[in-house]
């Protein structure tokens, strides 16, 4: 509910600046110029995190292969359960303050400081709570320290959200981006330069915490320059600003439990302490595959809140074809994944995480589902139906706990070695699975029509199509998989889930020039 009315206030600004024109542009230019910039806007921050998404690449891979299992199933579980106990501080600002300060950006000197001095307190507690935690459950001295590291860096990384969300209210998003860039590759050089001298646990997550302190000083110094932020202490400001974010607090703390959960969960569950080992390394892969999701928010999140604000239709028309093309690009890449997880694990990991296979197979497959959730998600908030994504969000949650009890012994009894890591993996398949039964609930019509459901349907045949080839085609070894993309491209093509006009449409999209008129939401912010 809290979304409309700073759409609406968006949509009456800017339609007062088209009045004052003396050549209003047309409906359809408009329309076609929003899908042009939100294309190019993709494109641009896209290529920012494929930068990240190099380092991360590097660094993913060598962690694991230098630690060994057990050691790097020791500091997966000290990041996971720091950012567990840490997703709290996130208060859930961000939303709030992108949506108040593109029309109000003095707001941000209201409120920023007060949450802040929030977040400190809180930190305080959060360290105490986590450590005991960790000590009376036995955890080792060097498990203590690096979630304690970790925990410094999560603190840092919400302060660096909230500045970043000021930037992106005034459409100055060109300093995150180099800050993004600059962190990544401080803490990829540090973690390979620590494993290079084979440094304790604790040692190894300080890479984290000092590319984020960098982050936070550009940001600052950005923040200071282009939005004039000064940090002052407004209490009546600042508790209606978290009273504000409270729907979006809640969510992101369940989202932030549940990313953290599976990991936790299975270092006190499991038999064999490697098994955790395993699947981290199956979360460091998929890791790298959700690296685009930042997107769905920078860019579809506007693009659906301008067509909504226009009529209900528009509004689900776009949500519609962003996520027949969602479709599209995930399915491969989920394919492709599963089919080739035996030999991704060898070849990124070695030979001593090869049963980590089997849960990369299974995990893989749940890729789609996120990606697909984050669209439903985004489209019920726009709709002002914030607390309906909250309240499944928490439920899955304790879908997710209930779910590792079950799935954990149960892959164990039926595969044996590896059979803990592919039951973790089963239990987020069987989470997400959930979560996108309950979200397609939430609307007032069904969100997919017809094409939707053609082109989901034929992706997931052929997807089964390409397994089942895969399977037959083992004895081949590696190169089986470059058989296993042809397979995918030509029944794609033939079948019409990829048409040939629908890519000229995209190139004609991106070539698309604006003429004379400023991006969406600038004027209004102005």
């Amino acid at each position: 509910m809290s979304e409309q009315p700073a759409i609406s206030e968006k949509t009456s600004l800017g339609s007062e600046d088209g009045r004052r024109s003396s050549r209003p542009p047309p409906s359809d230019r408009v329309r076609t110029r929003e899908m042009a910039l939100a294309l190019r806007n993709g494109l641009k921050m896209g290529g920012s995190l494929i930068i990240t998404w190099s380092v991360a690449l590097i660094v993913k891979v060598r962690v694991p292969v230098h630690l060994g299992p057990v050691r790097q199933g020791h500091f997966g579980f000290a990041e996971s359960f720091a950012a567990m106990f840490f997703c709290v501080v996130g208060l859930g600002v961000e939303t709030h303050i992108i949506k108040e300060v593109s029309v109000r950006p003095k707001y941000a000197s209201d409120v920023v400081g007060g949450v802040f001095l929030v977040r400190i307190l809180m930190s305080v507690a959060l360290l105490a709570a986590m450590a005991t935690v960790l000590v009376v459950t036995g955890r080792s001295r060097d498990i203590l320290l690096a979630a304690v590291i970790f925990g410094l860096s999560n603190v840092f990384m919400a302060i660096n959200a909230t500045l970043g969300a000021v930037l992106q209210a005034i459409s100055r998003v060109d300093p995150g981006v180099v800050a993004n860039v600059a962190t990544k590759t401080i803490w990829g050089v540090g973690l390979l330069v620590a494993l290079r001298y084979d440094v304790p646990l604790a040692v190894l997550a300080l890479p984290a915490l000092v590319g984020e302190m960098i982050r936070a000083s550009i940001l600052f110094l950005a923040t200071r320059r282009l939005a004039d932020l000064q940090y002052r202490i407004d209490p009546p400001a600042t508790r209606e600003a978290l009273v504000a974010s409270v729907p979006y607090f809640v969510n992101s703390l369940a989202l932030g439990v549940l990313g953290s959960l599976g990991m936790s969960v299975l270092e006190f569950v499991r038999v064999d302490e490697r098994e955790v080992g395993w699947f981290a390394a199956d979360q460091n892969v998929a890791y790298l595959c959700m690296l685009l999701s930042p997107l769905i928010f920078w860019v579809v999140m506007p693009l659906l809140s301008r067509a909504h604000a226009r009529s209900p239709q528009e509004g689900m028309t776009v949500f519609r074809r962003c996520l027949e093309g969602l479709v599209v690009a995930i399915v491969p890449i989920t394919v492709m994944l599963s089919a080739g997880s035996d030999v991704l694990i060898r070849f990124a990991f070695g030979a001593k995480y090869a049963p980590a296979a089997t849960g990369l197979s299974i995990l893989s497959l749940v890729f789609l589902m996120t990606y697909v959730n984050m669209m439903l998600s985004t489209n019920l908030i726009v709709l002002g139906r914030g607390w309906s994504v909250t309240v499944i969000s928490i439920g899955s949650v304790g879908a997710m706990a209930l779910l590792m009890l079950v799935c954990v012994p149960l892959g164990r009894h039926l595969i044996g070695t590896g059979g803990e890591c592919a039951g973790a993996a089963a239990a987020v398949i069987a989470t997400e699975s959930s979560v996108l039964a309950a979200m397609v609930t939430r609307f007032s019509e069904f969100p997919l029509d017809r094409r939707n459901l053609s082109v989901l349907g034929k992706s997931i045949a052929l997807a089964a199509l390409v397994l089942i080839v895969d399977r037959t085609l083992r004895s081949l070894g590696p190169a089986r998989l470059a058989l296993d993309a042809c397979v995918y491209a030509g029944v794609a093509f033939a079948s019409g889930i990829v048409r040939p006009r629908d890519v000229a449409a995209v190139v004609r999209l991106l070539r698309h020039r604006r003429e004379g008129v400023g991006e969406p939401g600038v004027q209004a912010a102005g």
